[in-house]
């Protein structure tokens, strides 16, 4: 069925186990783990519920195997596999959270309620979602039913595969109901509707005129120690962060030598007469290039420019090269030349054995058995080409043949498997075939082909460029004087100075950070700065990076929390350096005589401006920039009242009020109050999971194992 091969990519593999379980066993012993150890092996908690490292891996395991499976791609970079733990951290701590929540209310799934949400006349997205039949779009619920019916016969992989996916199912009707009690727990009375129509409706003409805090310099401000004292205890929780290390690095980049590129150039020119003689070009390059033959025949403009042009127009045989491509040294040499088929379009079905890579726990032919069920096969739908749809449904070991009756829809050359592409490459239009593949036995009728096009098949010798042992030993000794120099007492300024290098800054970084200026993957220097033997001055052993060598020093240690004073005594003297300045250009504006703005301004020489139908809901303030403050302090006052200063951010203002505009009431409140509820309902979801997380003891140790 379709829905399996859905299922699977939806879901992932679950796999890893006794890999992860060695890991733990590993990592327990690095880190002291067991009966005699400490047994610090939490990856974080929440509360009293710890998160363990075997538990954490192995969900980032599934996630690394859904990636592949989404991806086709087998292999992981760093990076991506730190998205992935990251994703799988924000994971687990929202089902903690919100389980323990759940739990508090006493909120929970009935099985009957889990039943209707896959069987039932409205079944949950996700269940459509998998159950659609990819070729016509419709979702039949029988389908369903007969997954669910033959899920004790199915493999132990795919069963625990559905059964994720009922916990999905689950976990999402608990958030629905819980959304929805807080949802219909809000009520909006006519006045809030009344209130919140007058903010976004109503307007203001007010007349303003502006002393800018630039115009007072800061040595003209006298603050004492108890001011900036009293300042900070109001603003201290505004500073609160997470833990953070400033480190300076210096990095030695291993890049290849001259001589090393001499040598690689002449390895690959030595094998180039071996490869004008061979007459097995295939595994020649499997062995002895750095990338392994590709098989594929390519159309005009579908090579490197270096040679395209060359390929088109030579005879098998010809060899091109060396040339440098994508830092490598290349040797091409034309291995075929054929017309074949842009586009082809081919029904199958498979017949697996045990030995194939599509083989499951039911499989039981051999290979034998199933190459002479394949040619069975064979010689019936050549007799009776009409049965060949409905036995693609009852027979194939293709997932999706009973949904496409084993049709693959038109593909391009080179997309499938090699045998299977070359049987239907050489097989015509409406005849049957059978090929073998690493997934099985293949009965194929081929259904249609693009007219053929000239293509060639080109086998390409490469060699990387690449760095010597002997480079890399004497970048590598350049580290080591400079390691020295600081073992030995030298300041690390100083060492870099006499050494002739460039010392690179990289503040504030935090724990759980991923980038460094200048490094691709940084996670072991972070790792080291926020070890619990780290110190401030401390320097680090020697990274070996991605071809680079890295030294550190972390100069700068904060703590989480609220810092103290010293730690940010420049920000705190800024901000009261500006409460200063903003009494004193109050007082400036009383002392001015005037009966209106205007006049008081003309007597401070400064200008007034107009600012014409300001809205409550609004933050910018036109032709001053962002000054919520002062807007809101405009629909605090009366017209007609005298002008009034107020503390914005570029300075403080005298406001007049010239005319104050009412919205019309609407003849009734209920479209406004519907309009507020929506609004509402929306912000559930993320606003509440934020306030249970920032309510929650949550405690991340992840930087001790990545």
């Amino acid at each position: 069925m379709a829905v399996i091969g859905k299922i699977r990519s939806y879901s992932g593999l679950l796999i890893a186990v006794i890999g992860i379980a060695l890991a733990a066993f590993v990592l327990g012993d690095f880190m002291g783990y067991g009966p005699t150890g400490r047994q610090d092996f939490e990856v974080g908690s929440v509360g009293r519920t710890k998160i363990m490292y075997p538990e954490f891996e192995n969900r980032v395991a599934q996630q690394l195997e859904n990636w592949r499976q989404q991806t086709g791609n087998q292999s992981i970079g760093q990076r991506e596999t730190f998205q992935i733990r990251q994703q799988v951290w924000n994971q687990m701590l929202r089902e903690i959270l919100l389980s323990r929540e759940f739990e508090n209310i006493g909120l929970a799934v009935s099985g009957d309620e889990l039943r209707d949400l896959v069987i039932g006349p409205n079944p949950h997205p996700v269940i459509i979602q998998n159950f659609t039949d990819p070729q016509t779009g419709a979702f039949d619920p029988q389908n369903v039913i007969n997954f669910i019916e033959n899920l004790d016969f199915m493999e132990p992989g795919m069963q625990d595969r559905w059964f994720m996916l009922e916990d999905f199912i689950r976990q999402d009707r608990k958030e629905t109901k819980y959304h929805t009690l807080i949802s219909k727990a809000y009520y909006t009375p006519e006045m809030l509707a009344a209130l919140d129509y007058q903010n976004k409706n109503a307007t203001a003409d007010i007349s303003v005129a502006l002393k800018r805090f630039t115009e007072i310099d800061d040595t003209l401000v006298n603050v004492t120690d108890r001011e900036l004292r009293n300042v900070y205890n109001t603003h201290k929780n505004t500073f609160r962060r997470e833990a953070s290390r400033d480190i300076e690095y210096v990095v030695f980049p291993v890049f290849p030598s001259e001589q090393d590129r001499e040598n690689i150039r002449l390895e690959i020119e030595r094998l180039r007469s071996e490869l004008e003689n061979t007459d097995d070009v295939i595994s020649f390059i499997n062995a002895n290039s750095d990338s392994r033959f590709d098989p594929r025949f390519y159309g005009p403009g579908e090579l490197s420019p270096e040679i395209d042009e060359l390929m088109f127009e030579e005879e098998p045989g010809f060899i091109y090269g060396p040339y440098e491509e994508n830092n490598s040294f290349v040797i091409s040499k034309l291995n075929d030349v054929q017309f074949r088929p842009d586009s082809m379009r081919a029904s199958h079905i498979l017949i697996a054995h045990r030995m194939s890579m599509s083989a499951g726990p039911e499989t039981t032919l051999s290979r034998e058995q199933a190459q002479q069920k394949a040619d069975s096969l064979l010689n019936v739908v050549r007799r009776s080409p009409a049965r060949f749809a409905q036995l693609a449904m009852e027979l194939s070991d293709d997932p999706s043949a009973f949904n496409n009756q084993g049709d693959l829809g038109w593909f391009p050359d080179g997309a499938m498997v090699e045998p299977f592409n070359e049987a239907v490459i050489n097989t015509p239009v409406n005849s049957f075939t059978v090929a073998e593949s690493d997934f099985g036995f293949h009965v194929i009728r081929v259904t249609g082909k693009s007219a053929p096009a000239k293509k060639v098949q080109v086998a390409r010798l490469t060699r990387e460029i690449d760095f010597s042992n002997q480079t890399y030993q004497r970048i590598f000794g350049q580290a080591s004087a400079f390691a020295s120099l600081l073992r030995e007492g030298v300041d690390f300024d100083t060492a870099i100075e006499e050494k002739g290098l460039a010392k690179r800054i990289a503040p504030d970084i935090r724990p759980m950070d991923n980038t460094i200026p200048g490094i691709e993957s940084p996670r072991s220097i972070i790792q080291w700065a926020f070890a619990d033997r780290t110190r401030r001055g401390d320097y680090s052993q020697i990274f070996d990076l991605d071809g680079r060598f890295v030294i550190a020093k972390v100069t700068k240690v904060r703590e989480e929390g609220v810092p103290q004073l010293d730690d940010i005594r420049n920000e705190i003297m800024e901000i009261a350096i500006r409460e200063k300045k903003a009494e004193m250009l109050k007082e400036q504006f009383m002392q001015a005589q005037g009966n209106n703005l205007e006049e008081i301004a003309s007597n401070l020489d400064i200008e007034t401006r107009l600012v014409e139908n300001l809205r409550f809901n609004q933050s910018n303030l036109q032709g001053f920039g962002n000054e919520p403050a002062v807007i809101g302090a405009v629909f605090a006052m009366e017209a007609g009242s005298r002008p009034q200063t107020v503390k914005g951010n570029a300075g403080v203002y005298m406001v007049e009020i010239i005319e104050m505009h009412e919205a019309v009431e609407p003849d009734t409140w209920a479209n406004q109050r519907r309009q507020l509820k929506d609004a509402f309902r929306n912000r559930v979801p993320a606003e509440a999971y934020r306030a249970i997380e920032q309510s929650a003891d949550v405690n991340d140790n992840r930087h001790r194992f990545y």
